[in-house]
């Protein structure tokens, strides 16, 4: 397992051991021991997956508030997906920020976000999953999220979304929320 830096600091790429023989593929999706030893120990709270029947579905942009915030190691499992995520960090040089990666099982790469940047991902092909190894429990009361559309981000989506639910078409625009992400993150 090798970690590859971005543009965002603490926001890295996994690089994952890829094993093929006649039988198929083999990759280790998530390493507690592999993560510690790399310098980023991450422990798995939950893991989650979730998958979408249309091409062009949109999930997100997602993130808790402490004492829920979360790291998410991300991946996918069947299918393409685009994954994003923004730095939120108060006092982050990046913050407001995005980088997007390319999500698929033929590579084994998976994304690691960290607390405090908010997540999402748009799919490519019909019938994608995406698997999330989360680091803290679930806790509504502390989620929140960033519209996926927000023109201070100006995310570049590869595909127009052609499903998103109504939660992620409500969420306030950033700029309204700054005074409560400066409060809370």
């Amino acid at each position: 397992m090798e970690l590859e830096e971005t543009p965002i600091k603490g926001l890295f790429i996994i690089h994952r051991n890829f094993v093929s023989d006649s039988r198929g593929v083999f990759s280790r999706l998530f390493a507690e021991d592999e993560l510690e030893l790399i310098g980023r120990p991450t422990r798995a709270v939950h893991v989650n997956t979730s998958t979408s029947p249309q091409a062009a579905t949109l999930r997100g942009l997602h993130f808790q508030y402490p004492p829920y915030s979360e790291t998410k190691i991300v991946s996918c499992t069947s299918g393409k997906l685009w994954d994003v995520a923004v730095d939120l960090r108060q006092n982050s040089p990046t913050r407001f920020q995005w980088h997007g990666i390319m999500l698929s099982p033929g590579e084994p790469t998976s994304f690691l976000i960290p607390e405090g940047c908010a997540h999402g991902f748009i799919t490519l092909e019909p019938h994608s999953t995406i698997l999330y190894i989360v680091s803290n429990t679930y806790a509504p009361s502390h989620e929140s999220g960033v519209r996926f559309d927000d023109t201070m981000l100006s995310i570049d989506w590869p595909v127009a979304p052609n499903l998103i639910s109504d939660k992620d078409r409500r969420w306030p625009s950033l700029q309204s929320q700054i005074p409560e992400i400066n409060r809370k993150l």
